[in-house]
């Protein structure tokens, strides 16, 4: 009886264990080996429901979101990166208190960027580092920050204006002679008043026309963490807490702030880190 007992006794063990345990998730990414300025879709699809999931990248962590069946990230690859071979690292848990994590890894490919000169006015300089633009980089940088739960985007971005491409993503800018910073986005040269265009659904999560450097500025949260800016505009037809689709109007092209002609300066953030706009009109399916 007592041989029994124990047979029972670990057999209930070994079920028990098994029911505990779970299969890891089915991890996919795209693309494997991103240029710097592109982002990377990291998708989750676990056997049940998660009680929470995170992925490690280039220094911080980044929260993986519900969507459906998976659980989904997008990983930016910063400015700031150097061509290198790297990794993320994926953490689980699941509702039943197992746990697990992956290892993947990703080669992160080089890119050249230009140089742009650009000549300003002693008065547009010194508005560079005047202290009335703390206020609006702060509310810039407050809405960029946004992770909403809900993916509002689904597939290709839209180029918001059709125009001449004058400043490309990513170029080093000197000013007056002097290092800058890089440029995170594009400007798009067209004529004064021309109609501003949503690149993806999404809700408005910042429209101000009061800002003395970005000039007229309107944020779209898209979700998961992915926002578009437009800035230097003459005029908003949008307003906070608007949900706006792929196409809309949101504004027109002007020249307020800092500029040196209409035009439209055109962003897309990633977890508040600039990514190239170019990357969301043409995305990877594989």
């Amino acid at each position: 009886m007592r041989i029994l007992a124990r047979i029972i006794a670990t057999c209930t063990l070994l079920l028990t264990a098994t029911n505990f345990a779970r299969a890891a998730p089915h991890v996919s990414i795209i693309p494997e080996n991103p240029r710097i300025g592109d982002v990377i879709f990291l998708h989750m699809q676990p056997e049940s429901t998660l009680l929470r999931a995170a992925c490690s990248w280039s220094g911080k962590s980044y929260p993986l979101l519900a969507n459906g069946e998976t659980y989904d990230v997008t990983l930016p690859v910063s400015l700031n990166d150097k061509p290198c071979a790297t990794h993320a690292v994926l953490y689980w848990k699941y509702a039943n208190g197992s746990m697990g994590k992956e290892v993947i890894p990703i080669e992160i490919r080089s890119r050249e960027f230009g140089i742009q000169h650009l000549k300003l006015s002693s008065r547009q300089e010194r508005t560079y580092s005047a202290p009335e633009t703390k206020r609006e980089k702060r509310l810039i940088g407050a809405a960029l920050d946004l992770v909403t739960e809900r993916q509002s985007w689904n597939g290709d971005f839209l180029m918001p204006v059709d125009g001449r491409i004058s400043t490309e993503f990513g170029l080093q800018r000197y000013v007056n002679g002097k290092f800058s910073y890089r440029h995170k986005g594009v400007d798009i040269a067209c004529p004064e008043s021309t109609p501003v265009k949503a690149t993806a659904d999404g809700t408005v999560s910042l429209a101000a026309d009061d800002f003395i450097l970005h000039g007229q500025t309107v944020i779209i949260d898209h979700g998961h963490g992915i926002s578009s800016l437009y800035i230097h505009l003459s005029g908003i037809e949008v307003s906070p807490g608007q949900f706006v689709h792929r196409g809309d109007v949101i504004g027109l092209v002007g020249s307020t702030g800092v500029a040196t002609g209409p035009h439209l300066h055109f962003a897309v953030y990633t977890h508040h880190e600039a990514v190239d706009p170019f990357f969301w009109m043409d995305l990877p399916t594989s």
